[in-house]
């Protein structure tokens, strides 16, 4: 996937819609048609399968998922199935009793899916963080999700990603697990002050106070990109963007502004991307007027 679009606050809400967005078909085909190559699915797994084992997942929410991931096949587009917001995961840690549980939902999933074309890919796990999830924790984990999904899909792309929320720093510090068909992603909403200004979901919202866009300012994503690249030349694997975005309370014209230096930068550096989200609090997409945001669709697709 190089030109990708998250399908944010749908699937990896409690239950879909309880965020303001549900996936139509429609929307998979109007992201097809504006030049999109793929989607990122973010999916909250955990709340929709017993807690005790087998921790199976609910037939219906399975489905209901499996209709997502065929809609977008069907118009072509790739598709990064993941596992989000597994929180109590995240905040227990690495050596909770949530593993067993974990492993178990993805060799579900890895079944579930493994007739599944190419275009269909596995991301195990978003967004690692907390204290106790060092490198080496990261490391062992991804190791045995994937020899948990290579029992049934043994050449499908798996795309994995750092510890530290994912960051650019998460990257640096990582040494990717070696083994084909195995991708990275990183995630990157710099600076934060700016991205997630005023924003709704925080507790406590702050105001950037002022607006951006200097040669710095432009410069340091540059930059960030270019550290990224190098970091994948070192490993020779495969990267990407997974998240980028400004959310909505910025002005249109800066928020494109910014995408588009993001946008820009990765492409210099033979960087895929998937831009965070479609229509929940970064979105590209205006759900009252069923069309995408013309600033931000301009960014994104020459």
């Amino acid at each position: 996937m190089r030109r990708g679009v998250n399908l944010g606050n749908a699937l990896e809400a409690p239950d879909e819609g309880d965020w303001g967005y549900r996936i139509e078909a429609d929307h998979l085909s109007a992201i097809a048609d504006a030049g999109f190559d793929g989607v990122r699915l973010p999916v909250r797994w955990d709340v929709h399968a017993l807690d005790a084992s087998p921790y199976s997942i609910e037939s219906p929410f399975m489905e209901r998922v499996a209709q997502v991931v065929q809609h977008a096949l069907d118009r072509q587009l790739k598709v990064q199935l993941d596992l989000h917001h597994y929180d109590a995961f995240s905040d227990a840690g690495p050596r909770s009793q949530h593993r067993v549980r974990y492993l178990a939902l993805w060799k579900q999933i890895a079944a579930h899916f493994a007739g599944a074309p190419p275009a269909l890919i596995f991301e195990p796990f978003n967004e690692f963080h907390g204290l106790s999830w060092a490198p080496g924790e990261v490391d062992a984990l991804q190791a045995e999700v994937v020899s948990v999904i290579r029992t049934t899909n043994a050449t499908r792309t798996i795309v994995l990603g750092p510890g530290q929320w994912q960051s650019l720093d998460g990257l640096r510090a990582w040494q990717p697990p070696e083994g084909a068909n195995l991708a990275a992603s990183f995630h990157y909403y710099e600076p934060g002050g700016f991205t997630s200004s005023d924003g709704a979901w925080l507790p406590h919202p702050t105001h950037y106070g002022r607006l951006w866009g200097t040669d710095e300012d432009r410069g340091a994503i540059h930059d960030h990109m270019a550290i990224a690249a190098a970091w994948a030349a070192q490993y020779h694997v495969a990267l990407q963007l997974g998240e980028f975005g400004v959310n909505r309370m910025l002005p249109v014209e800066q928020r494109a502004f910014w995408t588009r230096t993001v946008r820009e930068a990765c492409e210099a550096n033979n960087i895929g991307w998937c831009i965070w989200d479609f229509a929940g609090e970064f979105p590209i997409w205006d759900k009252a007027q069923r069309r995408f945001i013309p600033e931000i669709l301009a960014a994104l697709i020459r």
